[in-house]
């Protein structure tokens, strides 16, 4: 998981992303014997990211039955096309991805549903020390403040910040679960984003 820090003098955002390899071999391990046929490793995905997924879409749908509905689609379809699917390395991108598409899919059969998950619809998270996103130095307030500014932050922005701080993806990742234009396009928005959080954090 990504480090998180915020220089409590300089009110600098700043980060560094360490990748865990293991995690990533075991990802991949995991999903191909999943892909082969193996209950219990689909068994095994399904207990591990469920409530990683949950909560990922109540922060995009705010409705729990809907959400719900949405992972056990996911997964129904995962389980009926395994033979078919691709290889990852990143198991919860990849079905963070699938659930993202599936509940776009739901709103699209209700305009104003769909209007309000594509452009008005907010994206709730905060940081605590518990997530271990943050420099450990830094005090309550200076959490509390940060969590103030990111709540500031526009839908957009603020799920982009969620996607590379909190879930640890890359800029390529990124791009794909927002459907961004480009690699390009999704830095700029990292980067206002960051500049924002940077000027309320003065």
């Amino acid at each position: 998981m990504p480090q998180y820090k915020l220089d409590s003098y300089s009110s600098e955002i700043s980060y560094g992303r360490n990748p865990d390899t293991s995690n990533t071999v075991e990802d991949k391990v995991l999903w191909d014997e999943f892909r082969k046929g193996a209950d219990a490793a689909f068994i095994q995905i399904y207990e591990q990211f469920f409530d990683s997924l949950f909560a990922y879409g109540m922060r995009l749908s705010k409705d729990e039955s809907q959400t719900k509905d949405g992972i056990q689609e996911v997964f129904f379809d995962l389980k009926r096309l395994r033979h078919k699917v691709g290889p990852t390395d990143n198991i919860k991108f990849y079905l963070l991805t699938c659930l993202k598409r599936k509940l776009q899919r739901q709103f699209s059969k209700w305009e104003h549903k769909r209007e309000s998950f594509d452009t008005s619809q907010d994206f709730d998270f905060t940081i605590s020390h518990e997530q271990q996103l943050i420099d450990q130095q830094m005090g309550m307030e200076k959490i509390e403040e940060l969590n103030n500014a990111i709540a500031k932050l526009s839908p957009r922005k603020k799920e982009i910040i969620y996607y590379f701080f909190y879930e640890g993806f890359s800029y390529v990742q990124v791009q794909e679960i927002m459907g961004l234009e480009s690699v390009k396009t999704t830095r700029n928005l990292m980067y206002k984003a960051l500049d924002f959080l940077r000027e309320k954090l003065k």
